[in-house]
């Protein structure tokens, strides 16, 4: 695959409402740093990367549009009101104009532009999907879907098997990838802890400096 004939969706809640599984460790205010410096550090890795083209983002959220635009992403607004993540990258998808196009959640800290370029370079040519999984196995953390509207995006719980079950039914090949620095999502204090623990650099890292959180987190559980 060529470079930039992959354009990047990141479908963006509001900032603040996001990471509701935090809310018995970081209060609202502190839920948002922690989201924008995980946009910001998954749109770094879009941006570094030498395989992605354009970067789209999908929020109706200013805060989320001003890290966005910090790295020439393009803006594509959300349903007013939100309709869930799949809609939002169903509306970035439609924005497009590329031969596959690179679905990544929001909440990736680790993301590295090496971790975007292998998932990239692991496509086979023409029809295919290639699902980067979460550390558990269940969820999809990144998507490439050649051609962009192969699949219908099934984001949330338990995706991983239904985006496979869809590639199946459509007869379309998938391959299950799995990177370190995309498979850690950030949704429950235990993922926070096992973040710290890693000691994230970059925007994330600054912002749990700023937050005070360090290893372990208070309030964690299994």
């Amino acid at each position: 695959m060529a470079a930039h004939d992959v354009g990047a969706v990141v479908p963006v809640k509001r900032l603040g409402y996001a990471l509701g599984r935090l809310s018995g460790v970081l209060d609202r205010a502190d839920r948002r740093v922690l989201q924008s410096a995980m946009l910001g550090d998954v749109l770094a890795a879009l941006a570094g990367s030498s395989r992605i083209g354009e970067i789209v983002v999908v929020t109706s959220d200013h805060r989320a549009r001003a890290v966005a635009e910090s790295v020439g992403a393009r803006m594509v607004a959300d349903h007013d009101p939100p309709e869930g993540i799949n809609a939002a990258v169903s509306r970035g998808v439609d924005a497009l104009d590329a031969h596959s196009a690179l679905v990544v959640v929001s909440d990736l800290p680790l993301i590295t532009p090496s971790d975007v370029d292998h998932l990239v370079g692991a496509a086979p040519a023409g029809e295919a999907v290639v699902l980067a999984r979460s550390e558990d196995g269940t969820g999809t953390n990144a998507m490439l879907v050649t051609p962009p509207r192969a699949l219908v995006p099934e984001l949330g719980p338990d995706s991983l098997t239904r985006h496979l079950a869809q590639a199946s039914a459509v007869g379309i090949p998938a391959e299950v990838v799995y990177h370190p620095g995309i498979a850690l999502d950030v949704d429950t204090p235990d993922d926070l802890s096992e973040l710290v623990r890693r000691e994230p650099g970059g925007a994330t890292g600054r912002a749990l400096a700023r937050l005070g959180i360090v290893p372990p987190v208070s309030g964690a559980t299994g």
